[in-house]
């Protein structure tokens, strides 16, 4: 008798496929039964998917070395498994499997069950990455928050707070729909982000297209962007490599001309004529000791730089440096107002 597959191999049996291609239909259908039965293995099979690709990455970096030697004695302690058989299975393969199964098997849950919808929320300072039933990939920033329904007919995704990367498994017949506020991001197949701030949300492609439509009291419409001067439907006009702000007040968005460094696993941010409330926002996903507060009198004070992620002291001493802005420390905020 054949003894049953623990959690652990079955998490890289979904990895080495998912990395092979789109799934089929069956495998489709088999891999949401699977994450449907335990809510930790959407997280455990994020993680997976991610080392996976940072080892394929990364392969001969000197940092890699260290989870080399640990991955190598994982292999030699899981003795005669399956897929260690496999005679296609390259060594560097090998340490990629097994430095997946040690990160996955690292993590715990992140998934809480509300009639019918996946909730997946990080902390401060926090990053995930979550496998969903489909075989998409959803890559949560810091102090972000989503919810994910999947029925036979479509693929929802909430936007709760925070910022959001899907790298959407392609299948033309389930669109993928991510919504946050008045917005309405669909894609069938492609990968895209979408940030939520205050005043406005923004949506950066970075491979294939999408639509972007708006909630109107009439139903839903194209968003418009301005672009050299004419208005374009946000579709026409974001291409990969760009990103587009849709205000939260108003119905004419704008197109950046790069995406530039989005931050996705980096140690700092980079601002290019970001608004003071909206780089504050950013900064304060992962500012554990304080958070920014900015005045509405110096929200729209446009900002540059490069800083370290979560040092909003350093960001708060640049601001007031550079700008006619003070800074005053109250208990656990930096109140950023325009200095008179």
């Amino acid at each position: 008798m054949t003894a049953p597959q623990s959690d652990a191999d079955t998490v890289i049996d979904w990895c080495l496929r998912l990395s092979d291609g789109p799934l089929s239909p069956k495998e489709r259908t088999d891999l949401h039964a699977w994450l449907a039965d335990d809510p930790r293995r959407g997280e455990r099979l994020g993680a997976a998917l991610a080392a996976w690709d940072a080892v394929e990455e990364n392969a001969d970096a000197p940092e890699m070395l260290a989870l080399r030697r640990e991955a190598l004695g994982a292999v030699h302690r899981a003795g005669q498994r399956r897929w260690l058989r496999t005679p296609m299975v390259s060594r560097p393969v090998v340490w990629a499997i097994a430095a997946v199964l040690l990160l996955a098997l690292s993590l715990g849950s992140l998934a809480w069950r509300h009639g019918g919808r996946d909730e997946y929320r990080t902390a401060i300072g926090e990053r995930r990455v979550i496998a969903l039933a489909d075989g998409s990939r959803l890559s949560l920033d810091a102090d972000s928050m989503v919810t994910v329904a999947f029925s036979p007919q479509r693929r929802d995704i909430v936007l709760e707070k925070g910022r959001a990367r899907f790298k959407v498994a392609k299948d033309p017949l389930r669109p993928f729909a991510v919504r946050s506020g008045r917005n309405v991001v669909i894609a069938t197949g492609t990968e895209f982000s979408v940030e939520r701030l205050s005043r406005e949300v923004r949506v950066a492609l970075f491979e294939g297209r999408v639509a972007v439509l708006r909630d109107t009291p009439q139903g839903q419409m194209n968003e418009v962007v301005r672009l050299g001067g004419h208005q374009l439907t946000a579709e026409r006009a974001l291409t990969p490599g760009h990103e587009i702000g849709l205000p939260v007040s108003g119905f004419v968005g704008s197109v950046s001309s790069s995406i530039g460094n989005d931050g996705w696993g980096a140690e700092q941010v980079s601002f290019t004529s970001e608004t003071l409330v909206a780089a504050a926002e950013r900064m304060n996903r992962y500012a554990q000791r304080r958070r920014i507060i900015v005045d509405p009198g110096a929200a729209d004070i446009r900002v540059s730089g490069v800083f370290n992620n979560g040092d909003v002291d350093a960001f708060a001493d640049a601001i007031a440096t550079t700008f006619p802005v003070d800074a005053a420390v109250t208990g656990e905020a930096i109140r950023l107002s325009r200095r008179r």
